[in-house]
């Protein structure tokens, strides 16, 4: 099988645009990680790099000098590959799906369309009773004063067609609301945003391949929050956590909306905030996610999972989980600063990116916890992770 692996940033990476440096690192780790997972499973994977992309140690890449080029190998990629795996922003991720088409693997495009903006997914999760925090779509920042009291403080205010931590915000009160869904219009390509009730809870993920009967793989994981004034920053991940409870309320959430949209297929990342009562679903990823990069660490057959979701007719019958499967803990943090590695830690970074990821491995849930501690302001997390991890 001969697969090629897009990522948009690193496809066409352009030096002029200082931020492109800091989104680098996750852009190769998570692609890389994508690629090596489908080496493992016998696949011929290429890379679509851009030619101003400082050293990427690669053997079969496709070198992108513009934008112009960009599309034409994408157009084209049906006549060369048996399949293709974007990562890419929401408004990127949605044209390029539609480019694609059934060579897509992933979700089908009007999956992506939905998925993508955060409004209609919103819409979409509560259609398969699947629970999410109230919500509230601003259009026109002048209308919002009246309707605002329906939600109850605080509130988490972002752009519709954003991905990642980027331009979210925590409002504490009405008044910061409405003074922060402006910064998050000024954001979104849209011009639109959404202020949701905010979830006192642990925030996390579950990371889910789909085939065409039902999911084949699944991860909870927990996602490393931190809330500094205003600002909620993601800045990487722990897993699996292995709660009894959060995995039968994962399953409910994973068969509905296998049920409600069949057509789901590859690798999807949901966001999600659990409570002792239950799962709220945030937000969904309709690709590749960050947590693939712990997930491979402990996982390595993680590949395998993927081209079985290609197969019309799938030999695997039942549902794995992670933390059935693996013994140890995985963590990665994305850092700002230099830092000196353990013996079971490696470090992706690029030349010129002030920001780099680090990947560990350990049996031990408490040491896992101290190094966490030692690299971030712990206490600035948005729940007790020691009481989340198990």
């Amino acid at each position: 099988m001969k697969i090629l692996v897009s990522e948009y940033v690193l496809s066409l990476f352009d030096s002029s645009r200082r931020h492109y440096f800091d989104l680098l690192p996750e852009a190769y780790a998570m692609t890389t990680t994508i690629a090596q997972s489908l080496i493992a499973a016998g696949c011929e994977v290429y890379l679509t790099v851009s030619s101003k992309t400082p050293g990427i140690p690669w053997g079969n890449t496709i070198t992108i000098n513009n934008e112009n080029e960009y599309y034409y190998w994408l157009k084209h990629a049906k006549k060369y590959f048996d399949w293709v795996i974007l990562i890419a922003p929401p408004v990127e991720l949605t044209m390029l799906s539609e480019i694609l088409g059934e060579k897509l693997l992933g979700p089908p495009f009007n999956l992506v369309k939905i998925f993508s903006d955060k409004s209609s997914t919103i819409n979409a999760l509560e259609e398969c009773s699947v629970k999410t925090p109230r919500t509230m779509l601003v259009e026109d920042t002048t209308s919002i004063s009246g309707k605002l009291s329906e939600l109850n403080p605080p509130y988490v205010v972002k752009p519709t067609l954003l991905a990642g931590s980027e331009c979210v915000y925590f409002a504490e009160n009405e008044r910061n609301a409405q003074r922060l869904v402006r910064e998050a219009i000024r954001c979104d390509p849209s011009g639109r945003a959404l202020i949701q009730e905010y979830i006192n809870g642990v925030h996390g993920s579950i990371s889910v391949i789909y085939g065409e009967n039902n999911y084949l793989l699944y991860s909870l994981n927990l996602q490393l929050i931190l809330l500094s004034g205003s600002r909620l920053r993601y800045i990487g991940g722990v897993l699996p956590t292995r709660i009894t409870t959060l995995k039968e309320k994962a399953e409910i959430v994973l068969n509905k909306l296998s049920k409600c949209y069949p057509m789901l297929r590859g690798y999807i990342g949901l966001d999600i905030v659990w409570t002792g009562e239950d799962i709220y679903v945030v937000e969904v990823n309709p690709r590749p996610t960050t947590s693939i990069i712990g997930i491979y660490e402990l996982f390595p057959r993680l590949g395998e999972c993927l081209v079985e979701s290609t197969l019309k007719h799938s030999s695997k019958s039942e549902q794995l989980f992670l933390g059935d499967m693996v013994r140890d803990y995985a963590y990665y943090i994305i850092l700002s600063e230099p830092t000196q590695i353990l013996g079971n830690e490696k470090i992706v970074s690029i030349e010129g990116s002030r920001k780099s990821i680090l990947v560990g491995r350990s049996s031990s849930k408490n040491s896992v916890l101290n190094r966490v501690s030692e690299l971030l302001p712990i206490n600035n997390l948005t729940y007790d992770l020691a009481h989340s991890l198990q």
